[in-house]
């Protein structure tokens, strides 16, 4: 037991050595340096006053916080009726995910504009609607979140609350997603802006259509307005929709990252998904494993989501088949071994699907299904006989509110001819966000801000240093480099990617993350002192020990000796064998009621 007590000290020494010194920082994504002096800093070209969220997940409502704490007149905008975001669980189930993929501008939803000739505000009415269409007309606007009943965090309590609120002693360390929705929903509260407390800073059912610029009477740019569309139930079988909009000097886009979901491109799936379109979904919509009930289905994706579905429809499936497609250069790798290594024995693993043989035309009789459907694999092998396929292949970004900063044409190589004139975008194919200033501030508009874009972060902890960085620039107690220079930082960071932009971009991991939080604190704070405003504090220290004995309990069969670089931290090693782990976890859990 000494000797396990030895390696928690010395895991909360390695671990905690990145987030000391925060006044010891530097550009967390190249090794360019920046220009320090204010009369090299960016201008912002109005006052920056009244500030619009996109979002009332965690990142929007701790944005809220923030913004309204330095004084800001804020509003923050929900297509849902709650507050929680991704937490927001409901039995109510996603729209199927369109085959193909739409274009990014409108994967997401396709915004519903008022007719061009009516005068906003303006109001529509809409009676005798069926129960079905009033079930469509109410999940194409308020998108039901893509979490399932049984759905469990990915990392243990403590890498889950914000500091203002911490988890009580009892509940448990690995959380449940009803966990996680009350819990964001006691924040709302905390700051009266859940639903129920009628503020007037929020509204719900809320969606935003459009950001579009606005000009004073002069043709200067002097903020955006945003068209507003609000969905209210009238009664059983009726509803109405208001438009209208509304000024802002500033925009938080907080409406997280899984709204759009991804279908990969294999050659037949077009087929299968017109004409069984309710036997072929998206992760999105799975809900409860009872629906599997003695079915053979096919999960295709190796990642979190998949492994997780696969684990879970198990028990109540007949059979399960898990598609896994190799990555072995990817920055995912690490954390695909990690919840491979905890799928049941029950569910076999196959490679990645090579083609969907052509089904027949659907027959009156389609009591089959897809069953006598051909799948065949990348290593020449044909499948059949399953009941129902689920693709958890992830999401894309996507904001259908800024259609005019979408575009699809540019491969992962290109960018705009910077001779057009023309704005670099922040969407092109959705596998990433381009033309980001530390990937929260928009570089051809930076007063357009984003809260929780990147994959790899602990989104609570991160959202409260992003929100405070865009609240102290905005107000002039920090300050940004130059056009110029942030597009020198972000060209080079590019550069460092291998030359282009791709799905792997807007990953940081822990050791990125935080050297992204140091360079934050250090930059508030030394901006603080120059420019007026508060200090801020740096994360809680031992956040990666108990997030690493946490996967080590959570994932008895994954060894994190040999795959320390998932768990490495400024270059810090964990080193412990299996036998060492399993110490370690008996002795980090003794006496210890929330395990």
């Amino acid at each position: 037991m000494h000797y396990a007590a030895l390696i928690i000290i010395s895991l909360l020494t390695t671990v905690s050595a990145s987030y000391q010194n925060p006044l010891i920082y530097e550009y967390p994504f190249a090794g360019t340096k920046e220009d320090k002096r204010e009369s090299s800093s960016y201008k912002f070209k109005w006052p920056i006053h009244k500030v619009a969220i996109i979002g009332a997940g965690g990142g929007g409502l701790v944005a809220y916080r923030e913004f309204k704490r330095m004084g800001y007149q804020v509003r923050i905008f929900e297509r849902d009726s709650v507050p929680g975001g991704n937490w927001h669980y409901t039995d109510e189930v996603p729209q199927n995910a369109p085959v193909p993929n739409l274009d990014p501008s409108e994967a997401d939803f396709r915004p519903h504009i008022p007719p061009s000739d009516v005068l906003l505000p303006y109001e529509e009415n809409f009676v005798g609607i069926e129960p079905g269409k009033m079930l469509n007309a109410r999940r194409e606007h308020r998108a039901p979140k893509p979490i399932w009943h049984s759905l469990t965090s990915t990392a243990p309590k403590q890498n889950q609350e914000l500091r203002e609120l911490p988890w009580p002693d009892h509940i448990p360390l690995t959380l449940t997603q009803n966990h996680l929705q009350r819990y964001v929903r006691t924040f709302a509260s905390l700051h009266e802006i859940n639903s129920n407390d009628n503020s007037p800073n929020t509204s719900y059912n809320t969606r935003v259509e459009r950001v579009d610029k606005r000009f004073d009477a002069d043709g200067r740019k002097v903020g955006w307005t945003l068209t507003l569309r609000k969905f209210i139930e009238t009664g059983p079988t009726s509803y109405k929709i208001q438009w209208w909009t509304e000024d802002f000097d500033a925009i938080v886009v907080a409406s997280g990252r899984f709204s759009a979901p991804n279908l990969p491109r294999i050659p037949g799936l077009s087929q299968w998904a017109q004409l069984y379109p309710e036997l072929i979904s998206h992760s999105r919509q799975y809900r409860r494993p009872e629906e599997f009930a003695n079915q053979t289905v096919l999960v295709v994706g190796g990642s979190v989501s998949g492994t997780e579905i696969a684990e879970d429809i198990s028990g109540k499936a007949k059979k399960v088949f898990l598609s896994v497609r190799p990555h072995e250069d990817s920055v995912f790798r690490e954390t695909r071994n990690m919840y491979l290594s905890r799928v049941p024995n029950n569910v076999s693993i196959v490679p990645e699907i090579k083609f969907f043989h052509p089904l027949p035309i659907r027959p009156t009789d389609s009591s089959s299904g897809i069953q006598s459907g051909e799948i065949e694999l990348i290593n020449g092998t044909l499948l059949r006989g399953f009941d129902k396929v689920i693709f958890a292949t992830g999401f894309r970004y996507a904001f259908p509110f800024l259609p005019q900063y979408h575009d699809a044409s540019l491969r992962p190589n290109e960018t705009i001819p910077s001779a057009s004139g023309r704005p670099q975008p922040l969407v092109t194919d959705g596998t990433h966000i381009r033309s980001l200033h530390l990937d929260l501030f928009y570089i051809e508009e930076p007063t357009i801000g984003f809260i929780n874009m990147n994959l790899g972060i602990e989104s609570f902890m991160y959202s409260e240093f992003a929100a405070s960085a865009i609240a102290k620039v905005w107000a002039g107690q920090a300050k940004l480099p130059s056009t110029k220079q942030m597009w020198e930082l972000h060209w080079k960071r590019v550069r460092d990617a291998g030359g282009a932009y791709g799905g792997q971009f807007m990953y940081l991991g822990s050791a990125k993350e935080a050297a992204m939080v140091r360079y934050i604190v250090g930059w508030l704070n030394e901006d603080a002192v120059k420019y007026g405003g508060h200090q801020i504090d740096g994360p809680s220290e031992n956040r990666h020990q108990v997030f690493l004995v946490w996967v080590v309990a959570q994932f008895p069969d994954y060894n994190v000796k040999s795959n320390q670089s998932a768990f490495s931290v400024s270059g810090g090693s964990f080193g412990l064998d299996v036998e060492e782990q399993r110490r370690l976890v008996e002795t980090w859990t003794a006496g210890r009621d929330d395990w």
